[in-house]
């Protein structure tokens, strides 16, 4: 599995997120955003994640997700945004910048 052309990782650091995705969100689409998408990252800038769909994730599924990727190797912070939960005035400011990485819902 390779890193997605255009986004700022290592290999292994790609692994490890790819996995978590798969693991606690396998149906749902997720794209990054931020510094790692405009190649302004830094070795341990943070990496934001929009997870996508028209209906927000529990909230027990969300601090399940961002546990995982806090006690996970990776040397930097991941941010998780909720897309549904995001004002539209925050989704087009972002939207520009957004990179998918996991696949939408099949029908979605």
């Amino acid at each position: 599995m390779t890193v997605p052309i255009g986004l700022d990782l290592s290999p292994e650091q790609w692994q490890i997120i790819y996995r978590i995705l798969a693991q606690h969100l396998p149906d749902r689409k997720v794209c990054v955003f931020g510094s790692r998408v405009r190649g302004t990252a830094r070795p341990f800038s943070d990496l934001d994640l929009a997870i996508m769909g028209d209906e927000a994730l529990p909230l027990s599924a969300l601090a399940t997700l961002n546990e995982a990727f806090t006690e996970s190797p990776l040397p930097f912070k991941v941010d998780l945004l909720d897309w549904a939960d995001a004002s539209p005035r925050f989704r087009d400011s972002i939207r520009a910048d957004l990179l998918p990485i996991t696949d939408e819902i099949p029908g979605d």
